[in-house]
């Protein structure tokens, strides 16, 4: 639990500092790259982009690496009060996009 706590304040820290960044629209490299329907895609970006933004600017995908992110999706989708198929379609959509 603590790993992940600090894992979450890395990442509020961090992006707090950082300039506004374009985080990438799901594409057919995606959906072909992971196998992920981009209907899942798509929510997982609209539900990154919202909920995430909410508290903090999101991280591009690329910047964590992705044993990390399966850290800190769920301590910030439990924060943000997310659904379990939203908390999903988040992380792999940011696997995608990594």
């Amino acid at each position: 639990m603590i790993k992940i706590l600090c894992a979450c304040a890395l990442v509020v820290i961090s992006s707090g500092c950082a300039p506004h960044k374009q985080i990438p629209e799901p594409d057919e490299a995606m959906v072909s790259k992971s196998g992920v329907p981009m209907g899942t895609l798509k929510r997982g970006h609209t539900v990154y982009q919202t909920e995430c933004a909410r508290c903090h600017e999101p991280m591009m995908p690329s910047e964590v690496s992705g044993k990390d992110w399966h850290l800190v999706v769920p301590g910030m989708a439990w924060n943000a009060g997310i659904s379990a198929a939203d908390e999903e379609a988040v992380l792999r959509y940011i696997m995608a996009a990594r």
